[in-house]
């Protein structure tokens, strides 16, 4: 929400108070602050006239202007601006003034001759191009005649003299999307009376000729004025500036009339061409079937949970989100029907988010408006257009209610507010900030009802949110630190320490800690579980977007999409890793999940590289698994579509898949921009919490023996076999097998291939001996040919 300062000074005298200082009295006790700043940051600007532009004698598009820029002070600016001309009204910069950028102003000569100033265009004033009326989009701007004098400060003759406030709210504040919301929180905070503004108008002898019914309870009133005569035209200077501050484009008086009452008092309207609407006006569901174009021209398919605005039968509008085409105020229209309602909150939001159309309406009406300033803002719109529109107002109001809402009310003590805040605050201070927060309260003894005001729709029937408005006026800084109460020590669970310990490995290892969400589409629901796996989704039930509906079953979907995020980027190198929770509809488990792309490792000096690979993957898991005595083995793993099936793996332990390792499928990859990846996830349940106690020996003071053994096999006969049969051949007197060649070709079948093995041999009570290695081995090789059909490559 961003808040002008100069209208705030309409409800309150902020004279006393510096922008910092408004910054910290906001920051501190209302809402957090996003930014503050200038409309415009320039300095040394003046209202000029120009008495004398002559075209540049070395140019055919300069001009040499004659400006006055003070009473009797003349100076010459040369201009290449295609609308600046004699006797105009300019905006002058002089020598020395700094514009946005940090643009300075510097005396110079432009194809020989002297220039002392600019003439300045609104965009150069720092003001958006799209703010900027089209008639001086390509030029300098010109003020109309009459209305300012030679010497005049600009930005205070066209409202750009103000500070803007940027609040970021959050959801349930929505008595803060207003600018008379911020005004009662301000004046609450410093001590002042806001009055509120009300519409005061004539109406005309003529009744108001249209009749409203309300045929659903989806909207709890509807009002409608009629008002006649209306001339469309430009707004006035002043609102279009406090428009252009709230972030909303000017168009004509009538549009900006009813944008200028919803950011002031938070209260949407929408205006009809009267004679486009007809006499009837039925608020109702949409039926099945029914279709309306939209005033940004797009043809709408309306659903029955929708709420139409319609003149019986067509409809015209959809309510609370926006209008329809067929009923647009254009340059033509003469009367309009001018509409203020209450809708229904959820009703607003589900069609909003169904349709994707989020506008300011719309987002007032799904956080709530103030159900009694209704007709208040509708009398201020009319006072408005009678005085910027020329318009004649019919009497009477056509109204239809269909829900009350009552008041609500909270009874509470001083006495209770110091309990929950741990302050000794006087029952006279409450009372003094139930005054400030402009509360309707009664007192009876030590006990305050009080009547919460309908322009707070944040605050509910509880202590809770009275405690908070007083701690908020108080200062959250002047509430005492005090060190709960307890003799209890928090400590961290083992799985706690143990995925604490997963983490700072990894680290270690060079890989980077992502956090994603875990919200994602449901089309990308079973990219990385087998097809069978995918179970019944966690779903959102009015999701933000189509891409953030579901709960994530893998932690895959975030990972591979940082690596195409970054990889988009230029940023080719790449080892992330993730643990989170993944969800279906009966289960929530916590996962690890970790992707690597590009170099790996490179050392330029002497052009050693390490490009990332199944294998270099797999080597950083086993060197986490060994850290934390946990043991896995492989298995080849073809189930999952999005993964090569020849370079993926299942990783198993005690027996059963807990995860799942491999390179993504280069046609999947290659779709997605991934190109090279080797990802791995694992449901880290049982790595967390199996305790597995280290054991500890001495080292062995006796030698070790090595020796190569190489093996031939059919090439379906997976490594992981081989390894486990020589282990279980060798038991204690083997201490270490590493595969340290993979060949095929010469010499070697077709259809085989030769594993090279480097085996330790040691034994803790005496110094082996060769024929104690080769006995194990003829072993080893024995059980190769019986159990593998293998064989000891000659």
């Amino acid at each position: 929400m961003k808040v002008s300062k100069s209208w705030l000074s309409d409800y309150l005298d902020l004279s006393a108070y510096s922008d910092e200082e408004l910054f910290n009295e906001i920051n501190a006790h209302i809402n957090e602050i996003e930014s503050y700043s200038k409309m415009v940051e320039a300095t040394n600007l003046t209202v000029g006239k120009v008495l004398d532009c002559i075209p540049h004698p070395d140019s055919d598009h300069l001009h040499v202007c004659q400006v006055e820029v003070k009473p009797g002070v003349v100076m010459q600016i040369v201009c290449g601006a295609p609308n600046v001309d004699k006797d105009e009204l300019v905006i002058v910069a002089n020598v020395g003034a700094v514009l946005p950028g940090n643009f300075k102003i510097k005396a110079s000569k432009i194809r020989g001759v002297e220039s002392n100033g600019m003439l300045c265009s609104l965009q150069e004033l720092g003001v958006e191009e799209k703010y900027v009326p089209a008639a001086y989009k390509d030029g300098i701007y010109n003020f109309a005649p009459g209305t300012v004098n030679v010497g005049d400060d600009p930005l205070k003759a066209l409202g750009l003299d103000d500070t803007v406030i940027d609040l970021e709210l959050t959801s349930n504040r929505s008595d803060l999307l207003s600018i008379e919301g911020v005004a009662f929180d301000l004046g609450a905070v410093l001590s002042q009376k806001v009055n509120v503004k009300k519409g005061t108008f004539k109406e005309e002898a003529t009744k108001n000729p249209i009749s409203v019914t309300v045929d659903t309870d989806k909207c709890y009133k509807y009002n409608l004025r009629y008002l006649a005569d209306v001339t469309v035209k430009e707004s006035p200077m002043w609102m279009k500036s406090r428009l252009v501050a709230s972030g909303i484009r000017p168009i004509n008086n009538v549009v900006d009339i009813t944008n200028y009452v919803l950011m002031e008092m938070g209260q949407p309207l929408h205006s009809f061409d009267a004679d486009k609407l007809g006499n009837k006006v039925v608020v109702r569901q949409a039926k099945k079937g029914e279709k309306l174009v939209t005033l940004d021209e797009q043809e709408r398919a309306l659903e029955e949970t929708d709420v139409v605005i319609s003149n019986g039968d067509t409809p015209l509008c959809v309510g609370g989100v926006m209008g329809g085409l067929s009923t647009e105020v254009d340059a033509n229209t003469k009367n309009i029907a001018l509409e203020a309602a209450y809708f229904e909150p959820l009703s607003i939001r589900k069609t909003s988010s169904r349709l994707n159309l989020k506008s300011e309406s719309s987002i007032r009406f799904e956080r709530k408006i103030d159900y009694d300033r209704v007709e208040r803002a509708l009398d201020y719109a009319t006072e408005l257009l009678v005085k910027y529109a020329d318009a004649k107002v019919y009497s009477g109001v056509a109204r239809a209610v269909k829900v009350e809402m009552p008041s609500k009310q909270v009874t509470i003590t001083a006495e209770k507010i110091n309990s929950v805040l741990g302050t000794t605050l006087s029952d006279e201070y409450v009372n003094e900030v139930f005054n400030r927060l402009a509360y309707d309260f009664t007192k009876n003894g030590l006990e305050y009802t009080i009547t919460l005001p309908s322009r707070r729709m944040d605050l509910e029937e509880s202590v809770q949110d009275i405690i908070e408005d007083v701690a908020r006026i108080y200062g959250y800084d002047n509430i005492p630190t005090t060190i709960a109460k307890t003799r209890d020590k928090g400590y961290l669970t083992y799985s706690q320490k143990r995925t604490r310990l997963v983490r700072q490995i990894l680290a270690y290892m060079g890989l980077n800690e992502a956090v994603n969400y875990s919200l994602i589409s449901e089309n990308d629901l079973g990219l990385y579980l087998p097809k069978n796996e995918v179970k019944e989704p966690v779903k959102v039930l009015m999701p933000l977007t189509e891409d953030r509906a579901v709960m994530r079953e893998s932690l895959l979907n975030g990972l591979i999409e940082n690596i195409a995020y970054n990889k988009a980027r230029k940023i080719e190198n790449l080892a992330l890793f993730e643990i989170g929770n993944v969800h279906t509809a009966d289960s929530e488990t916590l996962h690890l999940g970790i992707v690597i792309n590009g170099l790996v490792a490179s050392h330029l000096w002497n052009g050693q590289k390490n490009p990332a690979s199944f294998f270099i993957l797999k080597g950083m898991f086993e060197a986490l698994c060994e850290k934390l005595n946990f043991g896995v083995s492989y298995v080849p793993y073809k189930d999952i579509d999005s993964f090569h099936p020849g370079r993926t793996a299942a990783i198993m332990h005690a027996g059963k898949r807990i995860g799942v390792i491999g390179e993504l499928h280069p046609r999947f990859a290659k779709q997605h921009d991934v190109s090279g990846t080797i990802a791995l996830e694992i449901d880290l349940t049982d790595l967390i919490t199996d305790k597995q106690e280290l054991k500890y020996q001495s080292i062995n003071k006796f030698p070790t023996i090595s020796r190569d053994l190489a093996i031939v096999v059919k090439k379906d006969v997976p490594s992981e076999s081989i390894y486990n049969l020589i282990k279980q051949t060798g038991k204690s007197s083997i201490t270490n097998i590493e595969l340290f060649d993979v060949y095929t070709g010469e010499n070697v079948e077709a259809d085989e291939k030769s594993l090279a093995y480097n085996i330790t041999f040691e034994d803790t009570t005496k110094t082996m001996e060769a024929e104690d290695v080769e006995k194990i081995i003829k072993k080893i090789v024995t059980r190769v040919e019986r159990e593998l059909g293998g064989k000891l490559r000659g």
